[in-house]
């Protein structure tokens, strides 16, 4: 029985690396695929894996490559992945925990200078967290996920949201503004653990990191 070999694997992994296929979950996922489909066609043509890679990629090439780079990645995943996430009986009952503290000790709290730090912070975290991203992916991994980069739309969601409701405002609406920033805090810590769990889906693959 004629069957994918790991040196055969790694043939078609450099393959798509040429074809410019960047993201390594993509790649991962394809390599899976190809392989699958050239080990059968191997099987049942009772060729060698280079002939049988190379009739079955000139024949569905175009087709892979538009359905795992084109249609079949939807810009609306990641915020469903997050509602998923976010709906989690663990995840709601540390947000009934969350808003019940700071109405518990929002008396205690100076609001405007609450609102001014936590203004200062945002921007602050934005780009430690944006470098961060950077220097270990890019720089320290040399890796790309499309999962975990579409991840940082739902970060430009909240970010938005953060601009809308941070500008001058009558001081009437202060309590107002400082439950907004609540909210936006509390979306962000929610951001940081989904983040963290998108990583953590590719951490423990050899296959993927090395």
């Amino acid at each position: 029985m004629r069957i994918i070999t790991t040196q055969n694997l790694k043939f078609i992994d450099n393959y798509l690396k040429k074809s410019e296929i960047f993201y390594d979950d993509i790649r991962m996922e394809l390599t899976d695929h190809i392989a699958s489909a050239v080990e059968q066609k191997m099987q049942t043509e009772n060729s060698d894996f280079y002939d049988a890679f190379k009739s079955y990629m000139n024949l569905n090439k175009k087709e892979l490559l538009n359905k795992f780079m084109g249609g079949n990645l939807n810009f609306l995943v990641p915020f469903k992945n997050f509602r998923l996430f976010l709906i989690q009986p663990h995840m709601i009952l540390f947000g009934l925990f969350f808003y019940a503290g700071v109405f518990f000790f929002q008396t205690t709290i100076d609001i405007e200078a609450f609102i001014y730090e936590f203004h200062f912070c945002w921007f602050l975290f934005i780009i430690c967290f944006t470098l961060f991203h950077m220097g270990y992916f890019l720089l320290i991994k040399k890796k790309r996920f499309y999962v975990i980069e579409q991840s940082f739309l739902v970060l430009v969601v909240i970010h938005y949201f953060f601009i809308f409701f941070s500008k001058p405002i009558a001081f009437n609406q202060l309590k107002f503004i400082f439950w907004m920033d609540i909210s936006i805090l509390f979306f962000s810590i929610i951001f940081l653990l989904f983040y963290v769990n998108q990583v953590k889906k590719y951490y423990h693959n050899k296959h993927i990191w090395n």
